[in-house]
């Protein structure tokens, strides 16, 4: 569920506006639950790059929404995240080497829920490439994130490509690669 889509009357941790009003312990929570959201955000781009795919894991409730079209196709589904975690380790483990700069933008924390716009630079490299070595995306992350009893996870993430540049023809071979996610 969006944030946009809530309809409980769960009280909300107050936004930028509201922080003047707050108390003391609302503006404390509010400030943690941005820094571990940030946290979650970037270990998504760390455990990628580290190719670290059990750590990735962390990341996740257990079942996801995802829709990364613009890089591997697929549509829009739902899926477990040992699967999902499990197509990226078939993704960037074929590639030599890989780069996320992921930078949370805005985040809204509705209670227990949270969105997260995140800007995203990922480089890519492919020494067997037929051309040039190198991709690079620029574009976004849609994150619905939910609080657990292990901190903030990642259930929704829709993936926007603004731009590509470099070799796009490997990064497209990679990802016809992918096994099927059933």
């Amino acid at each position: 569920m969006t944030n946009s889509e809530r309809t409980d009357s769960a009280p909300a941790t107050p936004q930028p506006a509201h922080l003047s009003q707050a108390s003391l312990e609302e503006k404390i929570t509010y400030l943690l639950d941005r820094v571990q959201i940030a946290d979650v955000v970037q270990r998504y781009g760390e455990c990628t790059d580290m190719r670290d795919f059990a750590r990735l894991r962390t990341c996740f409730v257990d079942e996801i929404e995802v829709d990364h079209s613009p890089t591997i196709g697929m549509g829009r589904m739902r899926v477990s995240a040992d699967r999902w975690c499990e197509l990226a380790e078939e993704f960037h483990s074929q590639l030599d080497g890989d780069e996320h700069m992921l930078i949370p933008q805005t985040m809204t924390v509705l209670g227990d829920t949270a969105s997260c716009h995140v800007l995203m630079h990922a480089h890519h490299f492919y020494r067997q490439a037929n051309g040039s070595p190198f991709q690079t995306l620029v574009g976004t992350y849609d994150m619905d994130l939910v609080r657990t009893d292990e901190g903030w996870k990642i259930s929704r993430s829709i993936q926007g490509v603004h731009w590509s540049e470099g070799n796009w023809q490997f990064h497209s071979d990679i990802a016809d690669s992918l096994t099927d996610v059933g």
